[in-house]
């Protein structure tokens, strides 16, 4: 019998056409690209961005792509991971966790980028420090441990992070109802950068002809008497409970720590969600924040320590 090839023709393609959109995918959410490597050996590429936001340093991110959506698989939509590697080194998690950290280290990535792409576009896109990666994967796997240990991982016999013999960092874990634990790991990391809860550029900013402006007339900016225009846009559907509950555990009073601004008329607190919406969208995964606060939180050069904070409080309401 004829042995089935480890690579298809269309999953060759699939890959090919998610690593030339991930470029535009940094750029639609605030980085500039300052280069680029792309590598193929036979079906293998290796695809390495330098890029850098108006707030951050430059970094140089190895992009591996997460387990594909096509399909194939009905609940697929509901978890999200990412193979560092096929096998062990000499049968060692951590021999070969320290040898993937320091071979980026050797390549000079600084950041490895994980992206999971569908036929809808891309679900998830997590920036991680390259040296942090072995640590992040070792909490993975104890979070995994605790929950096999306590029944909580449904009809799940393996550990998360071992997948078998393959050390892998999961995104997204949706299935039960305790496994987001473990994705939730990855997010809560400090230095992890969630790409998708990045503010996006306006069409205008990103080259996008279709939307030009009206061009100006006499010199003179802006317009009196406008009329309305149909738009479309996407996002993420959310659910009003949360933002109740949320807002009425608030107070109305910001639960920024240090902060606690208040207003008692209606609407002045936004719902933030602290791992981005399309993370999730739970009553421990959100906070009600004053405007300010909402902002920094969203633009300030602190975003990831002040979002760690927040999330140290919201965990505290988590369903036992």
């Amino acid at each position: 019998m004829a042995s089935r090839a480890f690579r298809t023709e269309a999953s060759i393609a699939a890959e090919q056409s998610t690593r030339r959109r991930v470029e535009a995918l940094l750029e639609r959410h605030g980085f500039d690209i300052l280069d680029r490597e792309w590598i193929e050996r036979g079906s293998a590429i290796t695809q390495v961005i330098a890029a850098r936001t108006a707030h951050t340093p430059p970094i140089r991110m190895h992009v591996r792509l997460c387990w594909r959506r096509d399909g194939r698989n009905a609940r697929e939509n509901l978890y999200s991971a990412a193979q560092l590697r096929a096998r062990l080194i000499d049968g060692d998690w951590y021999k070969t966790l320290a040898t993937i950290a320091a071979r980026e280290a050797r390549d000079g990535n600084s950041h490895m980028l994980l992206v999971q792409d569908s036929a809808e576009g891309f679900v998830f896109a997590a920036i991680l420090p390259c040296d942090q990666i072995p640590a992040i994967w070792e909490r993975q796997r104890q979070v995994s441990a605790n929950l096999q240990a306590h029944g909580l991982l449904g009809t799940l016999t393996k550990n998360h992070a071992e997948n078998g013999a393959s050390p892998t960092l999961w995104l997204q874990d949706d299935r039960f109802p305790a496994t987001g634990a473990v994705a939730q790991v990855l997010w809560q990391w400090p230095g992890v950068i969630n790409v998708m809860a990045l503010p996006a550029r306006n069409a205008a900013e990103h080259g996008n002809d279709s939307y030009d402006d009206l061009p100006l007339i006499d010199g003179q900016l802006g317009r009196d008497g406008a009329h309305r225009i149909d738009q479309r846009r996407s996002g993420y559907p959310r659910d009003p409970r949360v933002r109740a509950a949320v807002r009425e555990r608030a107070k109305g009073k910001c639960e920024r720590d240090g902060c606690g601004t208040h207003r008692s008329f209606d609407g002045f607190l936004d719902v933030h969600h602290i791992l981005g919406v399309g993370v999730s969208d739970r009553v421990w995964s959100c906070v009600a924040l004053c405007p300010n606060c909402h902002r920094e939180a969203h633009f300030s050069p602190d975003r990831d320590e002040i979002n760690a904070a927040l999330g140290d409080y919201a965990r505290a309401f988590a369903e036992n």
